[in-house]
């Protein structure tokens, strides 16, 4: 195989099959951000490739490249997160927050830390996977969602009011307000099409995904009501952003 060798770390996040044998793989690498190569021959049965390039793999990998994409041309698996993969509710959260990931993130612009917390996040599903923390699920995914915003320049103010700037107020009604990317006060809520009510308990989580690690959230209970309230403010945030 012709072509310069560059060697990278990184994280399958897509896969697509070209032609009669080929696949067209999307990877998050540690060293160049997000790229694309060219796997030829992977889906005959024999290729060395095969069963080293599954979706979430962390692996190991070398293309050769002169122009364009480049062609895979080895890859050794360091981390299969196979308790993940065997889970459909973890590995269904997985695929539908990685889509975002993919969605918000720009070809071949390396971010280590958004690596870090990429690689995090699939440490901690694996692990809830293991010991069957279904009810950790939709917390891990959405622990990544609001971190990752945050990476990106999107953080989401939760700590004072974006309006008046006054810190929010335990004892009084608070408003998400998607189109601004924070929390309102009650005094300074002004449109309903904009905004929508949260719990001090959604405020308070919100609070502990910036200031904690993903792997801290293990130790952290709450509700289904709490969960599905957070997960309202980061789907309508996100669309507003995307």
């Amino acid at each position: 195989m012709n072509g310069m060798e560059h060697k990278y770390t990184g994280i399958v996040l897509l896969k697509r099959d070209v032609g009669e044998t080929d696949r067209l793989y999307s990877i998050y690498t540690l060293e160049r951000g997000k790229i694309a190569v060219m796997a030829r021959g992977v889906r005959k049965a024999k290729s060395k490739l095969a069963g080293k390039l599954e979706n979430f793999y962390l692996i190991d990998f070398t293309v050769m490249k002169n122009r364009g994409m480049g062609n895979l041309a080895s890859s050794i698996v360091e981390n299969s997160f196979s308790y993940l993969r065997s889970d459909f509710d973890a590995l269904e959260k997985v695929f539908a927050s990685t889509r975002i990931f993919n969605r918000l993130i720009n070809d071949e612009e390396k971010d280590p830390k958004v690596f870090e917390l990429l690689l995090s996040y699939l440490e901690i599903m694996d692990i809830f996977a293991k010991d069957s923390f279904v009810d950790k699920y939709s917390l891990a995914e959405q622990g990544f969602l609001f971190k990752f915003l945050d990476l990106l320049g999107y953080k989401i103010e939760a700590t004072k009011c974006i309006s008046c700037g006054e810190s929010l107020s335990a004892s009084k009604k608070n408003y998400f307000n998607y189109s601004e990317g924070g929390m309102t006060c009650n005094k300074c809520v002004v449109s309903a099409n904009n905004t929508m009510a949260v719990s001090n308990n959604s405020i308070k989580i919100i609070r502990i995904f910036f200031q904690n690690r993903l792997s801290s959230l293990s130790k952290l209970n709450i509700s289904r009501k709490d969960i599905q309230e957070i997960r309202r403010i980061s789907k309508s945030f996100i669309s507003w952003v995307c």
